[in-house]
């Protein structure tokens, strides 16, 4: 073992059976080396899923306090209780959103890895994480100011004529005088900031545990060398 130590190069790695782990993240790898390493990838990472969270929370909200008015006002006048399916699949793609970008964030914090986990749980945030850009497609498609069935100007109103009152329920004309009307603006705007972020941690993973490894495996090959060295002075006081 002590041959082939000394016959392995310095800057080779501590142990035989050490391989470098192909980095997670679909466009990781492509990423220089100087920068994978650094911590301004780290913190931009980090920072990302913060921000993942913080924009599914007051998507959420926003979108939360309109359908509940939307409930109030089409249950005060409709026979059959109940709302557009639309808007209880954008709420339920927010709650999950919020849901899943908590745990990633708290993760993160903990283990101090914006996507922490072994090999598998790192591939897997890159599937959740492009499932959710194709949600949060989907929830700017419904929340579209231009015809989405969700949108701003699928307004409802209860204070129009009795004659007028089958559009309102419908969601089929808009109210002015309705400032709520305005904020599935918000949930569209940040939805599509959303799709970037989700876009990003599916793309760019941290590779900090093979960093952390490589200086390991740094620090057992020096400790091997200086071992080796040792050895060295006594081999030269054999007679023959």
């Amino acid at each position: 073992m002590a041959r082939r130590s000394a016959n392995r190069p310095i800057d080779g790695p501590a142990d035989d059976y050490y391989r470098e782990e192909k980095p997670t993240g679909l466009l990781t790898r492509f990423v220089p080396d100087r920068l994978r390493h650094s911590g301004m990838y780290k913190w931009l990472l980090h920072l990302t899923r913060v921000f993942q969270f913080l924009s599914s929370v007051i998507s959420l909200g926003i979108f939360s306090q309109r359908m509940y008015k939307v409930y109030r006002l089409v249950n005060s006048i409709k026979t059959r209780r109940g709302i557009a399916g639309s808007y209880g699949a954008v709420e339920g793609i927010l709650a999950a959103a919020v849901l899943y970008t908590l745990i990633a964030t708290l993760l993160g914090c903990i283990k101090k890895n914006s996507s922490p986990g072994p090999k598998w749980l790192r591939w897997l945030w890159v599937v959740l994480d492009i499932l959710f850009v194709g949600a949060f497609i989907a929830v700017a498609v419904i929340t579209s100011p231009s015809g989405g069935s969700a949108g701003p100007r699928h307004c409802y109103s209860a204070t129009r004529s009795q004659e007028d009152q089958s559009n309102n329920v419908n969601g089929q004309t808009a109210n002015a005088n309705d400032d709520s009307c305005n904020l599935p603006w918000g949930t569209f705007l940040l939805a599509i900031l959303s799709t970037l972020l989700h876009a990003i941690t599916a793309a760019f993973h941290e590779v900090r545990d093979h960093h952390r490894k490589t200086k390991r495996a740094a620090a057992e090959e020096e400790m091997a060398m200086h071992g080796h060295a040792g050895v060295q002075p006594v081999a030269g006081n054999v007679r023959y």
